[in-house]
């Protein structure tokens, strides 16, 4: 992903957003992940925002004692079924939601904290299926507060809610934030 912003400062502001959540005591932790996975993914996500991205955090995940084997699946129609779990494509998966959930966040704390009002969503990188919900607010001027007050509204959240403006919208939403250019 091409997160325009990231250097230190931006590094900085992930960082303390990310342990600030880590110490609320109702942390986000993929369901996908068992205990072993559950153990080393703080510490993973950490080194990601100190000194990674979210293909380096997708390296160090990549490690099937981190994963289910398997998970309940729905059709169509309702009828629940296991479907198995790829630990490369759960750990891609959850590297970039991850990720870009933290450069989200990080980044517009830190347009706050410059007196920065707007921020413009962009695609930060190309989606094999693009979201719709995100492709929708492509190239939209939002107030940099909304970036930052809807960190995980749409999926980890007192109150869900999916109708909530969130970036990353959700699992593979490829879209992010930056200073609206003059």
């Amino acid at each position: 992903m091409n997160f325009e912003e990231l250097d230190e400062k931006t590094r900085e502001y992930m960082l303390k957003e990310f342990q600030a959540e880590e110490s609320s005591g109702k942390p986000y932790r993929s369901k996908r992940l068992i205990s072993k996975g559950l153990e080393v993914f703080p510490k993973l996500m950490d080194k990601a925002i100190k000194e990674g991205n979210e293909v380096t955090l997708a390296k160090d995940l990549n490690d099937p004692s981190y994963w289910k084997p398997s998970e309940e699946s729905h059709s169509s129609k309702g009828t629940s079924f296991p479907r198995s779990i790829d630990p490369l494509v759960a750990s891609e998966t959850l590297a970039l939601s991850e990720f870009s959930t933290w450069y989200t966040r990080g980044l517009s704390k830190k347009l706050l904290d410059e007196g920065v009002e707007y921020c413009e969503v962009y695609r930060a990188d190309m989606a094999e299926e693009p979201r719709c919900e995100c492709t929708k607010w492509e190239g939209l001027k939002i107030d940099v507060q909304k970036a930052y007050d809807g960190h995980r509204k749409r999926y980890h959240h007192m109150e869900i809610d999916r109708k909530a403006f969130s970036i990353p919208s959700g699992t593979n939403c490829h879209h992010s934030i930056r200073r609206v250019k003059d």
